[in-house]
């Protein structure tokens, strides 16, 4: 069973490669169209809290038009689903393994 977590975390690694790629792309998008504020707080904010891709997610969003990148707005949707999929299904494998990381004895 130890081997189920172990790929399930290479997954997960490689879903949040895709997912910082996205997160470039989207940015590379914001400088494009002008929006150096929105791209800077992204960036600076990711590099200080981990929330700037947050906010260029969102800000993907609402610009969806304005950057055209609805195809990459829904594949980095898609991404970020299955990531956040296969973290639950790892951390559920080490809960039902008895990792002592995560009991609460």
């Amino acid at each position: 069973m130890a081997w189920v977590s172990i790929m399930l975390l290479a997954i997960c690694w490689g879903l949040a490669i895709v997912n910082l790629v996205c997160f470039v792309l989207v940015l590379v998008k914001m400088f494009s169209n002008e929006d150096f504020g929105l791209a800077l707080i992204s960036l600076v904010l990711t590099v200080c809290t981990g929330t700037g891709m947050l906010i260029a997610f969102v800000g993907g969003w609402v610009n969806v038009v304005k950057y055209d990148s609805l195809r990459l707005m829904g594949f980095w949707s898609l991404i970020s689903f299955a990531q956040l999929l296969f973290a639950v299904a790892y951390v559920l494998t080490l809960m039902q393994e008895g990792n002592s990381l995560l009991s609460y004895r």
